[in-house]
């Protein structure tokens, strides 16, 4: 997931072009002959350095994280949402507390803002010089146009993320659909395996939607179908997996400790539909065999959730 809540450098499958951001900000840094370049990202918790300028010169590596109240030019970019050009900082005293400054020896900054295609922050793009400066401005409207490269790879990995979503989400539930349950079922497998979690999946079968479409028309049967997806959210957690699969078939991946919790959680769902009318069958299984995939969990909850539905 990319977004301004997560660390760009964290994400392992954000698929953000950082090579070519890297030779962007190094080609940088040589056209204004200066010692420092970079891509600062503002994140949950300050500035982590997303792209630095590979050269000896640079006292800041890629991952470097700046706490969120410290008095940098990154950080005034951001807050005031322009661009940045500071010639001679020493002689400012409102750098007087800036350890880019202070400590580092910086005396020259100019930065632009960066926006993810929301129009929220997404951090920025610099150079330092160690020395004072007088860019003209074919050098800042250069930067500026950089700043427009870096954006528009933002909104390419939003419109990917955009339709991946959508290929792995059911449009009238907002849950997993098949697919996206498959790819994020084995994702949340390996990491139970690895965190020594255990879970539980229930296979879920809505009784009577037919005769609810067929009686009252499809747009009560969807109606039918969205509560069924609100009660199962009710009862997940970020981590677990609810998903439909097809049709009035559903599915949950959760953590859970033994049988007794998992049926607990059956309780929940079948008493927040009994609210409103409406049943659906339910089969459960413990993932207790490590060596068995998710679609024989898948079976095994099934033939209990029809041997439910039978009696």
């Amino acid at each position: 997931m990319i977004d301004a809540d997560h660390w760009i450098l964290e994400e392992k499958e954000a698929l953000a072009p950082l090579e070519k951001w890297q030779k962007t900000v190094d080609v940088m840094a040589r056209v204004f002959s200066a010692p420092a370049g970079f891509i600062v990202q503002r994140g949950p918790s300050g500035y982590q350095v997303v792209i630095s300028s590979e050269q000896e010169s640079n006292p800041y590596d890629a991952g470097v994280l700046i706490e969120e109240d410290t008095n940098i030019f990154c950080r005034k970019v951001v807050e005031e949402k322009a661009s940045l050009y500071v010639k001679d900082a020493p002689t400012d005293p409102f750098w007087d507390t800036n350890p880019e400054v202070v400590n580092d020896g910086f005396r020259s900054y100019l930065g632009f803002p960066v926006y993810w295609p929301d129009g929220v922050p997404f951090g920025t793009i610099c150079v330092m010089d160690y020395e004072n400066t007088d860019y003209g401005r074919d050098y800042i409207d250069l930067l500026g146009e950089l700043r427009g490269l870096i954006e528009a790879d933002l909104e390419i990995l939003h419109q990917y993320h955009m339709i991946s979503n959508l290929a792995m989400t059911d449009e009238l539930t907002g849950l997993y659909n098949r697919r996206g349950f498959n790819t994020v079922a084995a994702q949340y497998i390996a990491l139970a395996k690895r965190s020594n979690i255990s879970l539980g999946l229930l296979y879920m079968d809505m009784d009577g939607l037919k005769q609810i479409n067929d009686v009252n028309g499809h747009a009560a049967g969807d109606d039918a179908l969205k509560s069924m997806a609100a009660s199962m959210l009710s009862v997940v957690r970020e981590d677990d997996v609810a998903a439909r699969l097809s049709g009035d078939e559903f599915v949950m991946l959760i953590a859970v400790n033994d049988k007794e919790q998992l049926e607990s959680v059956v309780q929940r769902i079948t008493g927040g539909l009994n609210k409103q009318e409406l049943k659906v069958s339910i089969g459960g299984v413990m993932l207790d065999d490590p060596e068995k995939d998710i679609d024989y969990w898948l079976e095994q909850a099934d033939i209990r959730m029809y041997q439910k539905k039978r009696a």
